[in-house]
């Protein structure tokens, strides 16, 4: 488990919220990851939403954007969504930037070191909250 599940929410106060999991090394000498972004419970109120990405580290300092998932409304359902990066596709030069929201996007790059980063834009009043969870399987 990359993120565990729990109910992450804006507070009375802030317009928005971020935040970012604890690092995790994963297994090594794999040919990628499928990576599952689990929704069990979104805010009801329209006009709220929550981006989440997977990040790694390559040079053992920056964090690299890996995979953004496809930006979640909040309508209240539970939604699962699936990304998946293998080591066996070139990945042509880019601009350490972050990947742009709402997604899907990935890039094939296999770090050393991996958690989860997420911003959840309160368009709800007085907070907004969102449970979900991140699973990295070993492909």
């Amino acid at each position: 488990m990359l993120l565990a599940s729990a109910e992450r929410a804006t507070g009375e106060q802030e317009w928005d919220a971020s935040g970012e999991g604890e690092s995790h090394r994963l297994a090594y000498q794999v040919n990628g990851f499928c990576f599952v972004l689990d929704i069990t419970a979104a805010e009801t109120t329209g006009g709220d939403w929550l981006d989440v990405w997977v990040q790694t580290k390559l040079d053992g300092e920056n964090w690299v954007d890996v995979v953004a998932f496809t930006r979640v409304l909040g309508d209240g359902g539970a939604l699962r969504y699936v990304a998946r990066i293998t080591a066996e596709v070139a990945e042509a030069e880019f601009l350490n930037a972050a990947l742009g929201a709402p997604g899907p996007a990935v890039r094939n790059l296999l770090g050393d070191e991996w958690r989860v980063r997420w911003y959840l834009d309160r368009g709800c009043s007085p907070s907004c909250a969102f449970t979900f969870s991140v699973t990295a399987i070993p492909m």
